[in-house]
Parts: structure tokens; C-alpha cells; sequence
């Protein structure tokens, strides 16, 4: 992956490298800002920025005379995944976390962390909350009492909670840390997925015994705020479930368990379970719902149905390379 840098020496025994994929400007700004806030008021940890432009021309408000901060300009854009595996490479902190450029990190978020990596020296994923910044909106109110809910317990949307929770399936890319020697060894984040490259990676570091979750290490986010955005980060959650079936196996995301799920959401649990959480009208909410669980499935089918037919072309190229020509799948 080629692009320009502005790395600047580092200290040699770095404590935190944050890793930032970026595409927002203003966001970012705002997003650093806060952090920097943050490890000045700690003061003894030694610290880098490092932010992976994802296909945008360097920010105006980057100094390049700033030795914290080293910018990576990728000269188009890769996704996410690719973007976080870019900074992974050109970090050197013992923790390498990753907060996203649409989020302001809570007062207590470095500090909490500092102190989970402490308390809990064989976890090696560190995570906590993603509240929405707009609690009213029907689609923030849907990601953070739906999806977030429904992977992490209750304890997630509850405000009183204090406790650390030990064991979660994986710690959320946009709020999350790890050690960086189980990272690497992991294999970083998988660059195919358009979506849930945290959730793969969880599952591939076994993060339900290993990771932990702070209430106070929590992020305020901007969560999609219309329609057409969530139902977009749906298609994207769809497509990239069957990537996981298609290239990793994984049986959750097996044709069948999907199909399940969304056959039990239509039927039931929209209507029962789901929309009791949502303080919108109940008829929209359901609607809303629907929709969803319709572009999810048809995202899953359309990546499936590519897999499967790139897998096809791919055996028909290596057969007629080989001279063995187009019966070479055939039994």
C-alpha cells in the first residue's frame, strides 16, 4: 500500500499509539483534539497519534512541525479495515488503540483504559461503550437498543453501571484498544470485510475470554441519523456476513442462521421484543425494522452469490491455465 507520510522520531518505548482512519476533516480535528486534551492531563505516558487519511488530501490544520502527530496519506480510498491495518504497521505503542473520526471519547476514556491494561494483565482487547450523541434519534436509539443491546447484555445501555464486564465477543473498532504483540499475532484486522472486521477479529483472538469492557471507557458517536444511511450500514453488515461464511466459515454466518434470524425478526421479534426499547411510534418502528432485516439478507445474498461465482471463475482460469480445460470442476 504506497502513500505519503509525515513520521516524525518517536520515543522508543511508546506506552499508546492511537490509530485514527479518517475521511472527515472537522471530525478529526475535533476527535484529536480531545485526545490530546486527555494525555496531557495524564502526563507521564508516552504517546502518538498516528492518523491514516483514507483517500482525502492532508487537513489543513495538521502542523507539520507537531512531532505527536504522524499523518499517512493513502492516495486513494481502501476502507476501513485496510486504513486501521495501515497505522497498525506504523505504530510502535505496547497498546495500539483506535477511536473513529465521527466520535468525541469520554472525560474518563484514556484513563480508563490505562487502567484496564493494568488491572487485567491477561486480557488483551480493551473496549466500552458507543453512546449515540443524538439518544432521541430513531436510528441511533435503533443501533444502541438493537444491535449493541442484543450483543452485549443490558449492561450496555445502563447508565448506573460501574462494574467492568470480563468476556465480551469483541470490543467495537471505533472504541477499542489491544496488545499489541496479541494483535500482530492475530493477524490484524481481515482487509476483505466492508463491515465487522472488529467482530472477525474478536472471534479470531477468542476476545470472549480474553477481552474486557469499561463503562468509563466509553465514546460519544455519531450514529447514522436517516434512513438511508442505516439502511446502508444494513446492505453493509449483510455483505459482509456472507464474506465471513464465504472465506472464513464461520457457521453463525452460515446461510441458514441467517435466514433463520431474519425469519424469526420478521415474525416475532420486531414487533415483540424489539420495539419496546424504541421510543418512536410502534408502527414506524416496526417498519423500520423490516427494512433492515430485508437489505441485511439481500446484502448477504448478493456478496454470496459474488463469492461463489468469483470462486467459479477462479477454478475455470487455474483449470485452463493448467490445460486441463472447463470440465476441471466437474467430478
Amino acid at each position: 500500500m504506497s502513500g505519503s507520510s509525515t513520521r516524525r522520531d518517536e520515543p522508543a518505548d511508546t506506552e499508546i499509539s492511537l490509530v485514527i482512519a479518517t475521511g472527515r476533516e472537522y471530525g478529526c480535528e475535533r476527535l484529536v483534539r480531545a485526545v490530546e486534551r486527555q494525555l496531557q492531563a495524564v502526563g507521564h505516558t508516552a504517546y502518538e497519534i498516528i492518523l491514516v487519511l483514507d483517500g482525502c488530501p492532508p487537513y489543513r490544520w495538521l502542523d507539520p512541525a507537531d512531532r505527536r502527530i504522524t499523518a499517512i496519506v493513502l492516495p486513494e480510498r481502501v476502507g476501513i479495515a485496510r486504513a486501521r491495518t495501515v497505522g497498525v504497521r506504523a505504530a510502535r505503542g505496547q497498546l495500539l488503540a483506535f477511536l473513529d473520526d465521527d466520535c468525541v471519547p469520554a472525560e474518563m476514556w484514556l484513563t480508563e483504559l490505562l487502567r484496564l491494561s493494568r488491572e487485567h494483565p491477561t486480557s488483551v482487547a480493551f473496549g466500552g461503550r458507543v453512546i449515540g450523541t443524538a439518544p432521541r434519534n430513531l436510528y441511533s436509539q435503533l443501533r444502541d437498543a438493537v444491535y449493541y443491546y442484543e450483543t452485549f447484555g443490558p449492561w450496555y445501555t445502563d447508565s448506573s453501571a460501574t462494574t467492568d464486564v470480563l468476556g465480551a465477543p469483541y470490543v467495537n473498532g471505533g472504541n477499542s484498544a489491544y496488545r499489541r504483540e496479541a494483535l500482530l499475532s492475530a493477524g490484524g484486522f481481515d482487509e476483505l470485510l466492508p463491515a465487522y472486521s472488529d467482530v472477525e477479529l474478536g472471534r479470531r483472538m477468542n476476545l470472549a475470554e480474553r477481552a474486557v469492557l469499561s463503562p468509563g471507557m466509553a465514546i460519544h458517536h455519531d450514529h447514522p441519523s436517516d434512513f438511508r444511511q442505516y439502511q446502508l450500514r444494513c446492505w453493509r453488515s449483510g455483505r459482509a456476513r456472507a464474506l465471513l461464511w464465504a472465506h472464513r466459515g464461520y457457521r453463525q454466518d452460515r446461510p441458514r442462521a441467517v435466514l433463520r434470524t431474519i425469519v424469526i425478526n420478521l415474525v416475532w421479534a420486531n414487533a415483540a421484543r424489539r420495539r419496546p426499547r424504541i421510543a418512536a411510534p410502534p408502527l414506524y418502528v416496526v417498519a423500520v425494522l423490516t427494512c433492515q432485516e430485508v437489505v441485511h439478507g439481500a446484502g448477504y445474498i448478493y456478496a454470496l452469490v459474488g463469492s461463489v461465482a468469483r470462486r467459479r471463475i477462479a477454478r475455470r482460469s487455474a483449470a485452463h491455465t493448467s490445460g486441463r480445460g472447463m470440465a476441471a470442476d466437474t467430478p
